[in-house]
């Protein structure tokens, strides 16, 4: 009965340093870091940089949108919020999006999160400048 007891309270521990660990590994964006993050740069749709992506947004600081996919170009509109999220709409599909962007702190770059599912964008992913 003992064992057991030291099992268990050797897993709980274990499991609470991992759970520690992966917290550490990503780090939420303010309204502002986002929007410094994505005013005047181009970011990959569909990889983790924009040469291996299917698409690309580039942000505007008066909320505009440019959008490429898969060769389809639209225009729309988009907002950061404190969750650490952005959200757009924009013409080629319709409807609003939200995408919330964490920096990765383990590794650089960005994780994107979209619809449950995660992407990582590596360091430099987001481009500088209109790169459509």
């Amino acid at each position: 009965m003992k064992i057991i007891k030291y099992f268990t309270v050797a897993a709980f521990i274990i499991s609470n340093a991992c759970a520690v660990n992966a917290a550490d590994k990503t780090e939420k964006l303010s309204k502002s870091e986002l929007e410094k993050v994505l005013i005047n740069h181009t970011y990959p749709l569909g990889g983790k940089t924009l040469k291996k992506s299917k698409g690309a947004m580039y942000f505007t600081d008066n909320g505009e949108l440019e959008i490429v996919w898969e060769g389809a170009k639209g225009k729309g509109k988009w907002k950061a919020d404190n969750k650490s999220r952005f959200c757009y709409t924009q013409s080629l599909w319709g409807g609003r999006e939200c995408i919330t962007l964490l920096r990765n702190n383990e590794d650089g770059g960005f994780v994107h999160i979209f619809d449950g599912k995660k992407r990582m964008l590596v360091e430099g992913a987001i481009e500088k400048g209109r790169k459509l």
